[in-house]
């Protein structure tokens, strides 16, 4: 049997070149509904279902879910969740805020870090979706004084999520190599505070540049719209409260 046009065949075998163009018609059709399926998507749906592509899922004594974590490579656990912004009705499907971040001590300086954050950054371009983040550095404590080092992913795993050991904020010069960090990496400052930012006092926020947002060119202008004016410090009214 041998093509000899669109959809056409010749040879001894007409019933294998049916088959072949109902395969052909339903592969087709399963495109279609894929691509339209993923256009309804919000930007935020895309970004966890590629998520659920290329980082893996790790569960609690192996059965029971852990909502919001995910493991990227072999050293590293983020977590990722929503973030309400009053004023951007429309947060909660365009934007991702990246929880915590966290290496295992003992391989930092290696760059799992920053590959971590690519591949966050290719799932967001791809997605058409912010990612939003707070750059304060952080270990967890066995004592809840002073930060323990953890030497595996396992020890990570056990501490985070088993014991779940109290969390110590590192010095703030920790804070400005984070920053710096975050900033090399494409992220830009924007304010994440919200509307209950007016019940407290301001000196207990974080500053406006250890606040970031990654905001990739794929980003719908409709929804930059909406926080345009959380980009500059000094038009946001809760920086400016």
């Amino acid at each position: 049997m041998r093509c000899i046009g669109i959809n056409q065949w010749a040879g001894v075998e007409p019933w294998l070149a049916d088959e072949i163009t109902v395969f052909d018609k339903c592969a087709a059709e399963r495109v279609r509904a894929e691509n339209e399926r993923w256009v309804s998507m919000t930007p935020r749906a895309r970004f966890m279902e590629l998520a659920k592509q290329r980082f893996t899922k790790p569960k609690l004594f192996g059965v029971l879910p852990t909502d919001g974590l995910w493991r990227i490579g072999d050293h590293t656990l983020v977590e990722f969740s929503e973030l309400v912004l009053s004023d951007a009705t429309d947060s909660v499907s365009f934007l991702v805020h990246l929880q915590s971040l966290y290496v295992v001590d003992t391989e930092r300086g290696r760059g799992e870090g920053r590959r971590a954050i690519e591949l966050i950054k290719g799932i967001a371009d791809a997605a058409g979706c912010g990612v939003t983040l707070f750059a304060r550095a952080f270990g967890f404590s066995k004592d809840g004084v002073r930060p323990h080092a953890l030497t595996s992913y396992d020890d990570l795993w056990e501490a985070a999520v088993v014991q779940q050991w109290p969390v110590i904020y590192l010095p703030k010069w920790d804070a400005e190599c984070l920053r710096f960090f975050y900033e090399c990496c494409g992220f830009t400052n924007m304010c994440l505070y919200d509307k209950a930012a007016f019940g407290r006092p301001k000196d207990e926020d974080q500053p406006f540049e250890s606040q970031f947002a990654y905001l990739p060119s794929s980003v719908e202008q409709r929804w930059l719209n909406q926080i345009g004016h959380r980009l500059n410090r000094d038009l946001c009214e809760f920086c400016n409260r």
